[in-house]
């Protein structure tokens, strides 16, 4: 089903390889690396292009017949990572853990963890259930997924695995969602006309505060101004502190839609 949803959805190679390089940074340097749950081969093909030796590892032969000439193993991941006598600096799992059950999750995890190398690295991203519209909708959308990970139960099963966390988070990559944009939140202050711009004349000013100095009128107007500035002052205030409120609350429903961990071997 893998290929056929990919398809569907409209998910690019170049879209996905983009997303996929943020990872580079957190891998050490170049050595064997295993991508399971590998599909196309786009984190291959860009962990290859920085000298890493890869292999990837994927249940659908639809999609490991768009990776090209890399090195590619067609069955499950976990009968792999269990018969296999390789080792390797790298593993990585994109987008793969949602698609397991707790218990799957928890055997892959400690499989991973033994076929790594000494100081090598796990790393482990799937969607973000702390983001709205990711648990609420997208999430739900592939009809081969199991169940969500937040990032405490990421790390709860990697440390029992043996392994030690190296940076766990958020990718600041991926998309958040937004309805609106954070930035159309801010108040700018209000501009000026070409008209106010101009020099007042003196004469008529002079003339026109003289014959209100001391009058009712005046004094009456006076005060209507200063009121409305007053409320132009406190309404811009008020404004500005829904503002403040609406822009925390879309940061924290609409984090970003990826979430990671980097776990190593000690």
């Amino acid at each position: 089903m893998g290929a056929d949803w990919y398809a569907q959805r409209g998910f690019s190679p170049e879209t996905v390889r983009h997303a996929r390089s943020w990872y580079l940074q957190h891998l050490p340097k170049p050595g064997d690396l295993l991508d399971v749950g590998c599909g196309r081969g786009e984190f291959l093909q860009v962990a290859a292009e920085v000298g890493h030796r890869v292999v990837g590892i994927d249940h659908d032969p639809e999609m490991l017949a768009q990776v090209g000439s890399l090195p590619v193993h067609q069955g499950d991941a976990l009968d792999f990572l269990q018969s296999t006598p390789d080792r390797y600096d790298s593993i990585t799992a994109f987008h793969l853990i949602e698609h397991l059950a707790v218990r799957e999750a928890e055997a892959f995890v400690r499989l991973a963890a033994d076929r790594l190398r000494l100081e090598g690295r796990l790393i482990i991203a799937t969607p973000n259930p702390g983001s709205l519209p990711t648990i609420a909708h997208e999430f739900w959308r592939d009809p081969t997924h199991a169940r969500p990970y937040d990032r405490e139960l990421i790390e709860y099963l990697t440390i029992g695995a043996g392994l030690e966390t190296v940076v766990a988070g958020i990718n600041p990559e991926s998309p958040r969602g937004l309805p609106v944009e954070l930035a159309d939140l801010g108040l700018t202050p209000p501009s000026k006309s070409d008209d106010a711009l101009q020099p007042p004349d003196a004469r008529a000013s002079r003339w026109i505060a003289g014959r209100l100095a001391g009058s009712t009128y005046g004094r009456d107007l006076e005060q209507a101004i200063h009121e409305t500035s007053d409320g132009l002052l406190h309404t811009r205030q008020e404004l500005a502190r829904v503002a403040g409120v609406l822009r925390r609350f879309l940061e924290v429903a609409y984090e970003p839609c990826e979430l990671f961990v980097v776990a190593r071997r000690p």
